[in-house]
């Protein structure tokens, strides 16, 4: 195929680097490069391929999350994208300016890469010294900003190299997963690309299983569904160790092979030891069995103390467990809670776990409910250094807080307003948005059509201050399907 037809085809930029070569050549002198501006250097720099120019979507309010799931990624999958996940991890450290571990990360990404075949190694060292160049750049060394980019350029000084394309794509498709949900389409572009150079790489098609899996997870299609069904199934059968694709093919089974579900989330939860998997299985059994639930979250809190996000899902199941106990049960399992979630509070200051303690908030709240508010209060002080989704969170229970302990509908129709101006669509926001249209129709009921008004003309603005598509989720919004309107 003509190389002036690849940018088409393939959706890349004209400025794609032409690809060949073998990452183990020596640079070019520094003759054979004219040393050019600053900014001519930052326009070159944006020609290359690597995760500093893909544009995934990271949001900065704290990367420390997204750098502790991703190191879960990197030391649990069984695929062949550790130099894509390590150099997502060296994105996201130079974005929270830690230029050092960003750098040790590449130097880790670089080892990884020497394991590879050829074309995938060779790959692989575009975008390492891709991304080694963007990191000097952005610590102001541009000497070494230019080896870097030399090196990168080295490595496609002729007309394509079709052999390249698909292990850059491939990296590109495994890096966006980890980010978001709503990257599910764009990873899939690009594992379908590569499989159409390679049709016969089995870590492509695992790929594309995971990429249709988050489509999936993103759109809740019943046509997304089945396609990914399809795809995880040949994973299963293939890999029958990749526990990330049992556990998913578990949830996509839940409603039409209950029976194999479960069996796959058991099968999962014993065998594996990969948090994130063990997350999953907690989340799938919350509404059938908290004493599973709970169960499974000890212990792999017990292997694996560092991962957030299990602690989110112990917090889920506590109050679940809570809900459903018989009366003379409650107490007793309300100290369990609280004193538990207490314990994790106090004892990880260094993770990213607001969601516990809006957990742990609503639990003390059955007893104190002032000490609620304080906890609320606390974390609107610290409301610049959370995401999206958890200043959300926030405004959610502070507004149900007002509703249903302080009796307070106008207060806390404020906070579901505020909490409904944050531009990003996850299932809280799309909760609060039926709080306020059930409020507008009880002002419009006591005779304030006036507020009730004012409530849909504030819904409708709001909404056109969305980004993107209609329904994008947060890191931990496919945890369960969207409630029912």
């Amino acid at each position: 195929m003509a190389a002036a037809n690849l940018s088409f085809i393939f959706h890349l930029p004209s400025s794609f680097p032409r690809l060949c070569g073998h990452p183990r050549v020596a640079p070019f002198p520094y003759s054979l490069f004219p040393l050019c501006s600053r900014e001519e250097l930052k326009e070159q720099l944006d020609a290359l391929q690597c995760h500093f120019t893909w544009k995934m979507g990271i949001q900065v309010y704290n990367p420390q999350h997204l750098l502790q799931k991703l190191e879960i990624e990197i030391n649990h999958t069984a695929h062949q994208n550790q130099v894509a996940l390590l150099g997502l991890q060296a994105h996201l450290y130079q974005l929270n300016n830690q230029s050092a571990e960003a750098l040790r990360s590449l130097r880790a990404a670089e080892e990884h890469n020497e394991q590879q075949e050829e074309a995938a190694a060779t790959a692989g060292s575009v975008i390492i010294y891709g991304n080694y160049a963007w990191v000097h750049y952005l610590q102001g060394s541009y000497q070494e900003a230019r080896s870097y980019l030399q090196r990168a350029q080295q490595l496609c000084p002729h007309p394509w190299d079709m052999r390249l394309i698909p292990h850059i794509q491939a990296q590109k498709g495994w890096s966006l997963l980890v980010i978001r949900a709503q990257n599910g389409d764009r990873a899939r572009e690009c594992f379908d690309l590569a499989l159409m150079l390679e049709p016969d790489n089995r870590s492509f098609h695992t790929g594309l299983a995971m990429a249709l899996y988050s489509s999936w997870k993103f759109s809740w299609q019943p046509d997304a569904a089945s396609e990914a069904t399809i795809h995880l199934e040949r994973v299963v059968r293939e890999q029958p160790n990749n526990y990330r694709a049992k556990i998913y093919l578990a949830q996509l089974l839940e409603h039409v092979a209950k029976e194999r579900s479960i069996g796959l989330v058991e099968e999962c939860a014993e065998e594996s030891s990969d948090p994130e998997v063990l997350k999953l299985s907690i989340m799938f059994w919350i509404p059938r069995s908290t004493d599973r639930a709970v169960e499974i979250a000890r212990r792999a809190l017990e292997d694996d103390p560092g991962y957030h996000l299990l602690y989110q899902a112990l917090a889920k199941s506590y109050k679940q467990q809570w809900l459903q106990a018989n009366e003379e049960d409650k107490d007793e399992i309300l100290d369990v809670a609280i004193n538990h979630l207490q314990q994790i509070v106090q004892g990880h200051p260094d993770l990213d776990i607001t969601i516990v303690k809006l957990q742990l908030a609503e639990l003390i709240g059955e007893r104190d409910p002032a000490r609620e508010e304080e906890i609320y209060m606390e974390l609107q002080e610290q409301s610049d250094t959370l995401s999206l989704r958890c200043r959300q969170g926030l405004l959610i229970n502070w507004g149900k807080f007002l509703l249903y302990r302080r009796g307070s509908q106008d207060r806390a129709k404020a906070k579901f307003m505020e909490a409904y101006s944050i531009p990003m669509q996850t299932f809280q926001r799309r909760d609060c948005g039926r709080r306020l249209r059930r409020m507008a129709e009880t002002y419009r009921r006591n005779g304030d059509a006036e507020t009730a008004d004012g409530i849909y003309r504030f819904l409708q603005e709001a909404d056109r201050h969305l980004p993107g598509q209609n329904v994008p989720l947060g890191l931990e919004d496919g945890d369960q399907p969207p409630p029912a309107e």
